[in-house]
Parts: C-alpha cells; structure tokens; sequence
C-alpha cells in the first residue's frame, strides 16, 4: 500500500509539472516568444541558415564573408547549444577573437554583426526566445586609414596606364567616384551626352555563380551624376569606337565597358588586373575601389560642399561622408594653413 501512495503522489507531481509547463509554453506562444526547437547546436544552425537567407538573398561577395566568418564562430560556439548562448559565452568569444585569433576590432564587429542577424532570424523562427547579441557589448571599432591617390599626382598615373585595357573603366571611375558594379552596369542608354549626367539605376554582381544585373542596395545608390567635361568629350569617343565595332564585328556593345569580344567584364578580374597594372606601371598599389576614394579626396580638397559630395557618391548621410573621409592629408593640410598665414 505504502508504495501505491508514493508511486500515487509521484505521477500526481508529474502530472502537475506537465501541465504547468503546457501553459507556461502557451503563454510564451502566445507573446511570441515560445522556443518550438530547444535542441539545435549553434554549427546545425548556422549552416543551413548561411543556406537559406545569404546565399539566396545576399550578394556574393557577403555570402563568402559570412562563410569565412562562420568559421570562427563554429570553432568557438559550435557545440553549444542556441538556447544555451549567454552574455558571457558570446563576450568571451570575442575576447578570444581578439587574443587568441588576433583579428582587429572592425573584423569582431563584423563578425558581431553577422551573428546578431543569425540570431535574429533563429528569434523570429522561434528557435530563441532571446538574441544575446542584443545585450552583448562588442568592441569599439577602430578608424581605416582609406588608400588613394594623391590628388597632384593622379594625370601622371593616369598617363601611365592609358594604353592598358582598363584605361576606360579607370579614368570614368576617377572621375565619377562610381562603384565597380555600377561602373560595369553602365549602358548606353543610362548617359545623357547633351545634358551630361548618368543616371546609376542599377549594378552588376556575381549570383549564385552567374552575372546578373541587379538594383543598388539602397535608394541613395540610385541616383544622378553630373559629368566633368574632360568625361563626357572621352565617353563621346568611347561611344564612337562602340559603333565602329558593332559595323565591323557584328557585336552589340550596349554595355559601355566591355571587352573587345564584346564579353561583360567579370568584377573580379578588374580588382586582380587593375593590382597587377598598378605593380607593372610603378604606381602606388590602391584598390579598384580606391578610385572611388581618390575622386572624393580631391572633391574635398577643392572644398566641393559636403552635401554634393554625399549626393554625388551616393551616401545614405552627409555625416557618413564625413566621417569617411576626415583624413587630410599633408599638402591639404599645408593649403588650409596658408588661410591663417594672411591672418597672423
């Protein structure tokens, strides 16, 4: 008998508990917050999701980062399961990035922010009820000195690679501070020659291994440029040699910058071949998109107001640019002084 009544008391408890949780789960469902899945690692997750949302919805290039990011993450919390991350696991993780890995604090942002967006969409399929990246304190991010170059010096390097095959593509984006893909994107029928603007509506990338034509990221990206004279006198020859070559070859150039063939130029190709020119031609060693920062550099240095420097390149914000571009450097820096000289 006294082992009935214990047996008794023991599913009498169990049951309670059973139902306790059954509305403590309701209630989380309820307010949104309930955990449908509790046994899910942080390494199951992150692979599908690098699935799911960035390969299918990210450009190329951010899918491969997020992969590269999502390296460290499953070396240090892989294990551990979603419902499991804290505020301590996630900032000694960091941490670790910091000392063991030796990675800067703008790549632990980065990495930071990859996680927080994993972990809000784990919260929104109610994997979590709570995304620690929420309450975790990442480090503070470190200014990037930006490569350009000098703005004196730019006609000489442009002489210097003017008969190479990127000539085009190199002088139009120094002197419109265009990005690569919108640079590529660029048709005929985007340049105004008689009111001399371009209209960037669009930009090229790599999509699941294929070129595709594809909207800017944001709306300010989508925009008007005005052009400088010297672009529009060389855009008009450039348009000229198009039309010889379509008569002669049959190819429809429509595209603005292409190759001989008439083939689409890969994003890729022009970052490694703009390097390997930059390296045969004894110029400084700047990035493709490094033009992109020497046409602002010499905007700001010929004091273009800030507001039409943000607009031209297609900024979300004027203090964006401006913190971008707060490097002055020495002769700049020797101009504006030469103000005090007629004062002091």
């Amino acid at each position: 008998m006294g082992r009935k009544n214990i047996k008794g008391k023991g599913v009498l408890k169990q049951k309670k508990e059973c139902e306790s949780s059954l509305a403590n789960f309701i209630t989380n469902l309820e307010k949104g917050t309930a955990v449908i899945n509790d046994q899910s690692n942080v390494k199951d997750f992150l692979d599908y999701w690098l699935e799911v949302y960035p390969k299918k919805q990210c450009q190329p290039t951010t899918y491969k980062r997020y992969k590269e990011f999502s390296k460290h993450i499953i070396e240090y919390l892989g294990k551990y399961k979603l419902t499991k991350l804290n505020v301590l696991i996630v900032q000694k993780f960091y941490n670790d990035l910091s000392e063991k890995e030796g990675l800067s604090n703008n790549t632990i942002i980065k990495v930071h922010r990859m996680l927080h967006l994993a972990l809000r969409h784990a919260q929104k399929w109610q994997m979590v009820a709570v995304n620690v990246c929420d309450i975790v304190d990442p480090p503070k991010s470190t200014p990037i000195k930006i490569k350009y170059w000098n703005a004196d010096e730019v006609p000489f390097y442009l002489q210097k690679l003017k008969s190479t095959e990127l000539y085009p593509l190199i002088f139009v984006a120094v002197s419109t501070g265009l990005r690569e893909g919108e640079l590529l994107a660029l048709q005929w029928d985007d340049i105004d020659m008689i009111n001399g603007t371009v209209k960037i509506n669009k930009t090229l990338s790599r999509l699941n291994g294929k070129l595709v034509l594809k909207e800017p990221k944001t709306e300010n990206s989508k925009r008007e440029v005005v052009l400088l004279d010297s672009t529009i006198i060389f855009l008009k020859t450039l348009k000229k040699k198009a039309m010889e070559q379509k008569l002669e070859h049959g190819i429809d150039l429509n595209y603005v910058f292409r190759k001989k063939d008439g083939s689409i130029y890969r994003p890729e190709f022009i970052s490694k071949r703009f390097r390997q020119l930059c390296s045969e031609n004894n110029i400084p060693s700047i990035r493709f998109h490094d033009l992109r920062h020497t046409h602002a550099t010499m905007m700001l240095k010929l004091g273009v107001n800030e507001k039409v420097i943000s607009e031209r390149l297609g900024h979300s914000r004027v203090s964006f640019t401006l913190d971008t571009y707060t490097h002055v450097d020495t002769t700049m820096q020797r101009d504006e002084i030469q103000k005090l000289n007629r004062i002091l």
